[in-house]
């Protein structure tokens, strides 16, 4: 009976955050709305992540010149999202969040973001790091 105990209180809590995607060709792939079950740490970052498996399970990625999603809209050297990347957030009660600051602030329940990696009328674009020094400085 003890061990039963044991197994109910190390259950993972979830959280539920809901992604919009404007990036067609990546919309051609997992659709433009995405209703994410996560782990209840899972930070903006974790949740690309997720989007990412998502992606690999129904083949490569679609954008040319990068290898994920993540890899397209954010620097892990850096922390930091590139400048070209929009992003809005929302918290259940419809308070906008900035998640520009701390891309791996866990992500409060009910969560509401828009994701728009190219965003309109940036004038500063930057190249994404390449991809192998990507893969050395995230464990994403």
């Amino acid at each position: 009976m003890s061990y039963h105990y044991s197994v109910m209180r190390a259950r993972i809590r979830m959280k539920r955050v809901k992604l919009f995607i404007h990036e067609p060709l990546i919309n051609k792939v997992v659709g433009r709305d995405l209703d994410l079950l996560l782990n209840d740490r899972a930070s903006l970052v974790g949740a690309i992540s997720e989007v990412d498996k998502i992606i690999n399970s129904k083949g490569n990625f679609p954008v040319p010149n990068y290898r994920s999603l993540l890899h397209m809209i954010y620097n892990p050297v850096e922390n930091r999202f590139y400048k070209q990347v929009a992003i809005t957030a929302y918290n259940q009660s419809g308070q906008m969040m900035n998640m520009r600051d701390d891309p791996k602030k866990e992500l409060p329940e009910g969560t509401t973001v828009t994701l728009i990696p190219a965003g309109g009328c940036i004038t500063d674009w930057e190249e994404a790091i390449n991809h192998e020094e990507f893969l050395k400085s995230t464990s994403y």
